[in-house]
């Protein structure tokens, strides 16, 4: 009885532990292939290979993380696919913990910003991705006739994903939009923290303000925000940056900015707004409005109701978010 059940266990093992790392897989194939820019942006903070093939390069991440993803999956091939795959994970795992170290990046990249793990998070899921899949090696009994209509499969979704990702870039590059876009940030819908900081639903008014180390027209939208943050009839200012905690003490003090501050990861910043600067206005908890570049008109107003009441002048800009 204790055989047969370790016997079950194993097989369930050999089974199960493929399909979860497959799935994963197949997951951030599809995410980088339907917001490819965020991945892009990851590869281009990396600097691994030449800017030029950025592009190829993320097309070609996106095909082949989704082929690998149901390959694991169906069961293709296990001999070869699943020490490959460990492999892969830990080549993968380096490059994540190099990219962090090195500062290059705020983390790993691998799930285009719909789930962010820190760097110690991140290596412990590829830890275990690596046991799953190496547990799965070995207990596997012997290895039949992969069928044909698998590998033709895996063929089909690599090239789908691929052609889906090379499809996005495109789009973005002759639209200036996204194809998918893939932000949350949407007007009426409710606040919410893991944006990058918490606001009490008590009918208070928020700018939440994303903005960029390297961004020449955040320094100055930082000083418009500035005096926002002071006038008792405006908003109060919230600004957020993706860069390391170490660095934030450094970027406010380089801006001169001189409301609350926090970070968030770049992936995910990738995720939430096209450029940066791009400010929210959040009431009640809720998302009024957003905009890059100069105020909105009705925002506008007041605002120079609070500082020029008998102005006339044009709305202050932001200039176009970078």
């Amino acid at each position: 009885m204790t055989f047969l059940s370790e016997s079950s266990a194993a097989k369930a093992l050999t089974v199960a532990g493929p399909v979860i790392v497959g799935a994963t897989f197949l997951w951030a194939g599809i995410v980088k292939a339907m917001a490819p820019q965020v991945f892009r942006a990851h590869l281009l903070r990396l600097g691994a290979i030449p800017p030029r093939l950025v592009g190829a390069g993320t097309v070609g991440a996106a095909g082949l993380e989704a082929a690998w993803g149901t390959a694991l999956i169906l069961g293709v091939a296990p001999a070869v696919v699943l020490p490959l795959t460990a492999v892969l994970l830990a080549l993968l795992t380096s490059v994540s913990w190099w990219g962090v170290r090195s500062g290059r990046t705020t983390d790993c990249g691998c799930y285009g910003g719909y789930v962010v793990p820190s760097l110690a998070q991140s290596l412990a899921l590829n830890g275990a991705f690596v046991a799953l899949t190496l547990a799965a090696w070995l207990l596997q009994r012997g290895e039949g006739r992969t069928p044909s209509w698998t590998i033709l499969v895996v063929a089909i979704v690599g090239l789908v994903v691929a052609g889906l990702a090379a499809t996005a870039l495109s789009f973005i590059s002759r639209n200036g939009r996204f194809m998918f876009d893939p932000s949350p940030l949407k007007v009426g819908r409710t606040w919410r923290s893991r944006w990058g900081v918490s606001i009490a639903d008590d009918g208070s008014e928020h700018l939440v303000s994303y903005l960029g180390p390297d961004c020449p027209h955040c320094r100055q939208w930082v000083r418009v925000l500035n005096a926002i943050d002071q006038a008792d009839s405006l908003p109060r200012v919230l600004g957020i940056v993706a860069t390391s905690n170490d660095n934030l003490e450094q970027f406010v003090e380089d801006f001169g900015i001189r409301f609350p501050m926090t970070t968030i990861t770049q992936t995910l910043m990738g995720r939430l707004v096209w450029g940066v600067p791009t400010t929210v206005l959040v009431s009640h908890g809720r998302i009024q409005n957003w905009w890059s570049g100069p105020m909105p008109r009705e925002f506008f107003q007041r605002f120079r109701n609070a500082f020029f009441p008998l102005s006339e002048s044009q709305p202050p800009s932001a200039a176009p978010a970078s």
